[in-house]
């Protein structure tokens, strides 16, 4: 998964109703209930046979009679070099002779299949078609470490408000899981750097996975100004990602790097980035060709320099420091229909901070 500071947003605007959560503890029900049924189980490609029952597509192979997912039956098609959309549009029992000659001349003496238990009389459900090496990391784990971190910070942590599309008012949001992922979107509202006036930042992080390899372990962090109702992060800085695939040392990765630094940034000091925005804010800005020499190296158009000048003068009062310049790139990039132009003009703005450092 790619990942930018929009991603929170594009979550909030596609992930239907029964994939969102309000509360951790809700998100981590659902997941931990997932895991609870899994099973995950090493098995020869040779021993599996596919066959018609209840007019599906049934998998029975040493394990309990299972009915791949979407998801599991397009992995299944790409380990026998078949179009999934293809198999999908053929009748059932043609289908069933395609996957059984794919799987006879498969090259793959192993895989590792993940299903979880039925609670009724149905088939079991296939979730997950995987090489031997895979190594999974749990969504609920990963739900279970933001928790943790959340109950050490004493709850600063929380996952920010956003529109409900049903009832027109705000509610938690951010926390979203489907049968293949889990996305968490936190911020922190009790720590905000207090360095005057417009000049507050918050810490923020998205942690993302799929258990059964739709995509890469993640984590993001990053400071920001605001988020708003629809999740769009404002006056994102020191944006930094961390990703681990799914590899035989990935649930190893996971355990020594990726909480561990989760929570050295939740507890690291305040005083570096306090310190750079003081700078900023104290740091004139040179004049005449001087001003026009400095600017060059950030790569701003002179339409861009204008406005920045002209909305920092309107909203700051004053555009005299390298602080009131950036806080006017920012504030002019709100304006911007494409959400991509906006998020280039603020990082090449958070580039001024970071020439101070």
């Amino acid at each position: 998964m790619s990942t930018n500071i929009m991603t929170a947003s594009r979550q909030w605007a596609t992930r239907p109703a029964d994939q969102r959560y309000t509360t951790l503890a809700d998100l981590k029900s659902a997941v931990s209930s997932r895991r609870f049924k899994s099973r995950s189980v090493d098995i020869d490609v040779s021993s599996i046979h596919a066959e018609v029952a209840d007019d599906t597509i049934v998998l029975n192979s040493g394990i309990s009679p299972c009915e791949p997912s979407h998801w599991a039956f397009g992995q299944l098609a790409r380990s026998i070099s078949a179009p999934a959309d293809y198999l999908r549009s053929l009748p059932t029992d043609l289908a069933v002779k395609c996957i059984n000659d794919g799987l006879s001349r498969s090259p793959r003496e192993q895989a590792k299949f993940m299903t979880i238990q039925s609670e009724g009389d149905g088939f079991n459900t296939l979730q997950a078609v995987t090489s031997q090496t895979y190594g999974r990391i749990w969504d609920a784990d990963c739900v279970s470490a933001v928790e943790n971190l959340v109950e050490k910070s004493d709850g600063k942590f929380f996952n920010p408000k956003a529109y409900n599309f049903t009832t027109g008012s705000t509610e938690p949001s951010g926390l979203y899981a489907s049968d293949r992922d889990v996305f968490m979107f936190m911020i922190d509202g009790g720590s905000r750097l207090d360095v005057g006036p417009r000049a507050k930042l918050n810490r923020g992080f998205f942690v993302w996975n799929s258990e059964v390899g739709a995509k890469t372990f993640g984590l993001t962090t990053f400071l920001f100004n605001e988020v708003c109702g629809n999740h769009i992060v404002w006056g994102a800085q020191n944006v930094k990602n961390l990703v681990i695939r799914h590899s035989k040392n990935g649930p190893d990765r996971f355990d020594a790097q990726a909480m561990p630094a989760l929570m050295q940034y939740v507890n690291s000091s305040v005083a570096e980035e306090e310190s750079t925005i003081r700078k900023a804010m104290h740091t004139t800005l040179p004049s005449g060709d001087a001003f026009d020499s400095w600017i060059k190296q950030f790569k701003f158009n002179k339409s861009e320099i204008r406005e920045a000048i002209a909305v920092a003068n309107k909203e700051e009062g004053k555009c005299e420091t390298v602080w009131d310049l950036m806080q006017g790139f920012t504030a002019y990039a709100r304006d911007f229909d494409f959400i991509d132009a906006r998020m280039d003009l603020q990082k090449r703005a958070a580039d001024l901070l970071i020439q101070l450092n």
